[in-house]
C-alpha cells in the first residue's frame, strides 16, 4: 500500500517514515501539493499525511477521493485545535492527528488499523462481485 506524506519538515519526520517502511508501506514524501499532485496522478494511494500548514485553502483531500474513493486522509497539526479538526474534516480529511514525534505511534496504529479496514472493503467487494457473477 501507498502512502504520502507532505510536509514542509521531512526530515522532522524521519522515525515515522522508518515505522511506516517497516510495516511494508511504500513511503513518498512530498514537500508541496503540486508534487503531491504529480505523484497521485501517477499512483494509487490508499493514505494521505499532511501538515496541516501545507494544506491551506486547498482541496487536495477532494482530489484524492475523486481518484481513490476509499483513501484515508489524515492531517497532521502542529497546534491542534477544534477548529482545525471541524474545517479538516468538512473538506474530507479523515482523521486529524498532533504533529509530534511523540504521536507518531498513535499515527502508525490509525494507520494500520485503517490498512486492515481497507482490507475487509476489498475482500468484500471481491466477494459481492464473484456472487454477482455466479
Amino acid at each position: 500500500m501507498r502512502i504520502v506524506i507532505v510536509d514542509r519538515e521531512p526530515a522532522f519526520l524521519e522515525p515515522l517514515l522508518e515505522k511506516l517502511r517497516a510495516e511494508g508501506f511504500e513511503v513518498t514524501v512530498a514537500e508541496n501539493i503540486s508534487a503531491v499532485m504529480s505523484v497521485i496522478k501517477l499512483h494509487s494511494v490508499q493514505f494521505l499525511v499532511a501538515d496541516s500548514s501545507v494544506l491551506v485553502d486547498h482541496s487536495l483531500g477532494a482530489e484524492v477521493h475523486r481518484l481513490n474513493p476509499l483513501a484515508r486522509l489524515i492531517v497532521l497539526a502542529a497546534r491542534p485545535s477544534l477548529l482545525g479538526m471541524i474545517e479538516s474534516i468538512s473538506s474530507g480529511m479523515t482523521d486529524y492527528l498532533s504533529r509530534s514525534q511523540d504521536s507518531f505511534d498513535l499515527l502508525v496504529n490509525t494507520i494500520l488499523d485503517e490498512r486492515e479496514r481497507l482490507k475487509r472493503w476489498q475482500c468484500a467487494l471481491l466477494s459481492s462481485t464473484l456472487k454477482a457473477r455466479a
